[in-house]
This record gives C-alpha cells, structure tokens and sequence, in this order.
C-alpha cells in the first residue's frame, strides 16, 4: 500500500504524464523523496529534452538541435547545407526505424555523426565567429526547463548534459539563455577542438558520441564523477530509448527515468512504456522532475 503523500503525488504525475508502473515508479519516487536532495543528481539530453521538439508544432516545423544550430549560420556555404541536409535525410530514417536493431544503426550512426564532422571542418569556421553564429539559429528551450536548473542550482544539485550533439554549442546555448552555471553543471559531448594558432576549428574531440553509445562514453573516469559517487539516486530525463544508457557505468540505487515521446505517439507509446518510467508526450514541459525536486524541497524546509 501506498503511503498517503506518495499516493498524492504520483496522483498529480499521472495527470501530467503516463507512468508505465505505478508500483515501481512509486517505490523509487519515495526513495528520491526520502534520502533528499543531497543524495540526487540529473542525468539529460539536450536536442529535443532540454529543447523543445517543435518550434511550431501546427506547422510541424522542427525546433533546430545543436548540429543544425551551428549548420544553419549564413557563415557556413550553401554547398554545406545541401550536403547536410542529404545526410539527414539518408540517416534520420534509419536512425527511428523500428525495424532494425540498435546494433543495426550504429554503423550508420557512426558514418553520419562522422560525415557531419567532416564537413565542419571544412568549413574553416573560426573561434571568433562561433559565438556569432550560434546566436543566428534561436532555439527555443522546453517549458519548466528554467526552474529546473535554477533549483537545481540553488539547492546544489549536480546537473550533467550528456548529448550526441555539439558540446560548444550547446554551452553557447545555455550562456545566452542565462542557463549555465559552472557550479553544477557538466556537458558530455562532441567538442568541436580550435587550433591555438589559426583559432580555426580542424578536429573534433573522440570518442564519437552517436544516439546509440552514451553506454559507453565514460563519465566515471571524468572530474564530473566526484561530485555525484556519494549521491547514490539519479533523475534521468531523455527523448530517445538510447538515452537510458546515459547512467551506465554510474553506480546508483535508485534510477527514475523520463522519457519525452514528442512525436509519433500512437506507433512509439508502447515501446516507450516499456522502457521509461514516466512518459511525457506531444512535447511536454519538464513539470514532473519540477514536482518532484519541489516536493522534496518543502519536506526539507519542514524538518
């Protein structure tokens, strides 16, 4: 049997969202609340979780993600775009289809992820025209987002970003916005590396972080990994199955997960059910890790 206030808010969490297993996701919620904030950290994506999926959904018109904020800068050629727009429409399919295995797409994902990079570079884009550049593209953040780093910053929180997309410009991003805050915050990414004499950017950093191998891209060994080793409870917020990988390797004891279904809900609801514990749908707002952080906060303040 429940107890009464858990009961109240995974109650107030199914009206919001859809929760694949009251039972269990009751259990570690009432962990998460029990042990307080000074044993949680966030575990989250970026392109389409700390964004929204659609600038204009009506329109269907894509809120753009990291790779296409810097793609779409008036300094890159018209030749670039066009290339990187077939990559997308060559990739993106197989990427969602539900046909083949992840096993299957990691190659593909490689291969993409790589041409991308590629032709980056052979942009000649130059350390003193990024930030310019990504001002160009506005991306708009997902609701609710703003009031998760703030109390994530006031209250400690470790909060770490783990993304497929471009590190630097998802920090840009986040500094522009008032969204950044070096105390409790971490990016694990792709890293776009200038060259210290000419500023022009000629490598990315490696491993390769594609959609489908977050499981292996070591934050243990990284100096995030001291600020949350005794923080034993995580919050895992993502838009795709590949993002539940982004804890492994992080040893914890309680792991919720939340998972944004932006699109395709009737074909795609099932597979997400089985995966996350709780299920936003049609490009939500970040109101249920809010509730959460929020309930704890008031328990705290009472004792």
């Amino acid at each position: 049997m429940l107890a009464p206030s858990e009961t109240q808010l995974l109650d107030i969490i199914q009206k919001i969202a859809i929760v694949s297993n009251v039972e269990v996701t009751a259990k570690k919620v009432d962990k998460i609340l029990l042990d307080g904030l000074n044993n949680l950290h966030i575990i989250c994506d970026f392109d389409a979780t700390m964004t929204r999926y659609y600038k204009n959904k009506d329109r269907k018109e894509r809120n753009p993600g990291s790779h296409l904020i810097l793609s779409s800068s008036s300094r890159l050629t018209d030749e670039f775009k066009e290339e990187t727009k077939l990559l997308l429409e060559k990739y993106y399919p197989i990427e969602i289809n539900p046909k083949l295995t992840k096993e299957q797409k990691i190659p593909y994902m490689v291969e993409w992820w790589n041409k991308a990079h590629e032709l980056l570079i052979k942009q000649q884009i130059n350390i003193d025209d990024f930030a310019t550049m990504v001002d160009e593209t506005p991306v708009e953040m997902r609701s609710g987002l703003k009031e998760l780093i703030d109390k994530c910053k006031e209250k400690k929180v470790p909060f770490l970003i783990f993304s497929a997309g471009i590190g630097n410009v998802i920090e840009q991003v986040l500094i522009r916005k008032n969204l950044y805050h070096r105390e409790n915050m971490h990016i694990v990414s792709n890293q776009m590396k200038f060259n210290l004499e000419t500023g022009i950017c000629d490598d990315f950093t490696e491993p390769t972080i594609h959609i489908f191998n977050k499981s292996e891209i070591a934050v243990k060994h990284s100096p995030y990994h001291t600020t949350i080793e005794n923080r034993r409870n995580v919050i895992l917020l993502g838009d795709s199955i590949g993002d539940l990988h982004m804890a492994d390797g992080i040893e914890h004891d309680v792991c919720l997960t939340i998972g944004f279904l932006n699109h395709d809900v009737d074909n795609l609801l099932k597979s997400y059910l089985e995966n996350f514990d709780v299920v936003v749908i049609d490009d939500g707002p970040m109101d249920v890790v809010n509730i959460i952080l929020q309930e704890i906060d008031i328990s705290e303040k009472k004792i």
